[in-house]
């Protein structure tokens, strides 16, 4: 399984057209763009009891949100089943998606597998895009990279900026496919034009590292901006890194403790010790080692092995010796995966630790 974590999507955003015949569909589609979902609802539910697809995977979607009625992913489940059973691939995909994750539903990996797998075969590129990650993980079918890069390549050639940004990510990792940097830059290129944020923090990795294009800090620092400002944790942590450094900005701690602090508020365990290590040294802030320690102690918790070697020393009553060891670890971050070049999948890891840990089932997320 790639080490970001796997996400579903569901396209519940989205408002299919709804202007085939029956008349009624095209005007449930002009309730919900005025957000009149109770309308909507009064005008689909005849239909799809009638055994109008389109009708019936619509109000399925009403359903699971709960718009126009009470939220009810039993009674979604059993409209997207009926559409999806007529082949409805929209229905197909949102049916998968809450068998994956057992809402409304026992929870069955297989059958949701097959459910992409059709919508999928008709074309549907989210469809191809969630295949693909079952395939990478080996869930619901046979472990495949292959598989997966072959139907994460569909679907990125079809524009969809997710499927682009882990096409970038197996290329660069030669997962299912032969490594190329060349090709990941591309694809990430691809993915960040659209305003994907971890493509855009990716690609300010590489920027940050020279591969596949000359060294820019400067280029580096304003990508991983773009994905910061759109609430990204890993892309926050390292402009914080590339600020408390110098970097391609002017070095500044208070700014490098404003975007540890906004990426550790997601979780984001390297940032949380790195707050800890500004808050011992006393950088971008007065030197507090009772924070410093919450800090280190919350980073420990999301599994970094550092600050668990800091709280250790600071429960040792060797302050001055967990400052040294700080200094020399600030030292090899700028060598190693703790540099600014760290790229989404790598402080992704701590972040999908933490999620697994805290529920079983992946959460949904549109494109």
């Amino acid at each position: 399984m790639h080490a970001f974590l796997l996400c579903l999507c569901l396209l519940l955003h989205a408002v299919p057209a709804l202007a085939s015949a029956p008349a009624g569909l095209a005007e449930a589609a002009a309730a919900v763009d005025r957000k009149d979902y109770a309308s909507a609802h009064a005008v689909l539910a005849p239909l799809a009891e009638s055994g109008n697809a389109e009708a019936q995977y619509v109000l399925g979607r009403l359903y699971a949100a709960g718009q126009g009625c009470r939220q009810d992913e039993v009674k979604a489940v059993a409209w997207f089943r009926k559409a999806a059973a007529q082949g409805d691939p929209s229905a197909q995909n949102s049916l998968a998606t809450f068998l994956l994750q057992g809402r409304g539903v026992g929870k069955n990996a297989v059958e949701a597998a097959s459910w992409f797998h059709k919508a999928a075969d008709q074309g549907l590129v989210v469809a191809e895009y969630n295949l693909a990650l079952l395939y990478a993980a080996g869930r619901g079918v046979a472990k495949n990279p292959q598989e997966a890069f072959r139907w994460q390549q569909r679907a990125a050639s079809q524009g969809y900026a997710p499927a682009q940004y882990v096409l970038g990510w197996m290329h660069l990792h030669g997962k299912g496919t032969q490594q190329s940097e060349t090709k990941a830059l591309h694809w990430f290129q691809q993915a960040a034009g659209q305003g994907d944020a971890r493509a855009r923090n990716e690609l300010g990795g590489l920027y940050a590292q020279g591969i596949a294009v000359p060294q820019d800090y400067a280029k580096a620092a304003d990508l991983y901006r773009q994905s910061a400002d759109q609430g990204y944790a890993p892309a926050q942590y390292n402009l914080g890194f590339l600020h408390e450094e110098g970097k391609g900005v002017k070095q500044d701690y208070g700014k490098a403790f404003e975007w540890y602090g906004k990426a550790a508020a997601q979780g984001d365990a390297t940032a949380q010790y790195s707050l800890g290590v500004l808050y011992e040294e006393g950088l971008g802030r007065v030197r507090n080692m009772e924070e410093a320690r919450r800090w280190y102690k919350k980073a420990a918790d999301g599994g970094d092995r550092d600050a668990r070697a800091a709280l250790e020393l600071l429960d040792k009553g060797a302050a001055s010796d967990a400052k040294s060891a700080r200094k020399s670890d600030k030292e090899t971050r700028k060598s190693t995966k703790k540099d600014a070049s760290r790229s989404a999948v790598t402080s992704q890891k701590n972040i999908a630790q933490k999620k697994r840990r805290a529920a079983d089932a992946p959460t949904p997320a549109t494109p």
